[in-house]
C-alpha cells in the first residue's frame, strides 16, 4: 500500500509555486486527492475574495497529483489543458479542491477537480484537467 500522503506532501515541498500559494494535503489515495489552500491578504483581488487564478492554481495541483497516484512509479505528469468554470466566489477563509481520477490511458490521465468554500457542499469551481505521462 502506499503512501500517499507523504508523496503528495513531498511533492508540494519541491514546488516552489505550491509553496508560495501554502498548498496544504487534506487526503490522499489511489486515484483521489485533496488539497487546502488558506486566504491571505496577498492570495485576494480587489473585493478581497480569493483571486480566481490561486483557484485555478489550487484546482490544478489536486489533479496534477492526483494523476500521480495512478501512474507507475518514476512518472510524473505534465498538464496539457484544463477547463475551469468559476461557479462562486470564496468567502471562507480556506478553499478545498477534491480531485479524482475519470480515465487513466496510455497517453492520458483525465481528472476532475471540484473546489470548495471550507465546510461547504457547494461547488465553488469545477475544472476537467488533462495530463501526460512523463518520466520523472
Amino acid at each position: 500500500m502506499e503512501d500517499w500522503m507523504e508523496k503528495v506532501r513531498a511533492g508540494i515541498q519541491k514546488q516552489s509555486f505550491a509553496r508560495l500559494l501554502g498548498l496544504q494535503v487534506e487526503e490522499a489515495e489511489e486515484g483521489r486527492v485533496v488539497i487546502s489552500c488558506r486566504k491571505r491578504p496577498d492570495l485576494l483581488q480587489q473585493t478581497d475574495l480569493l483571486h480566481g487564478g490561486v483557484t485555478g492554481a489550487l484546482c490544478e495541483a489536486a489533479a496534477g497529483y492526483a494523476a500521480l497516484t495512478v501512474l507507475p512509479e518514476g512518472q510524473s505528469v505534465i498538464g496539457v489543458e484544463y477547463k475551469i468554470n468559476l461557479l462562486r466566489a470564496i468567502t471562507e477563509e480556506k478553499a478545498v479542491a477534491v480531485a479524482r481520477v475519470l480515465k487513466r490511458g496510455q497517453q492520458l490521465v483525465v481528472v476532475e477537480v471540484e473546489a470548495f468554500n471550507a465546510g461547504s457542499d457547494k461547488i465553488a469551481a469545477k475544472m476537467i484537467f488533462t495530463g501526460v505521462p512523463t518520466q520523472g
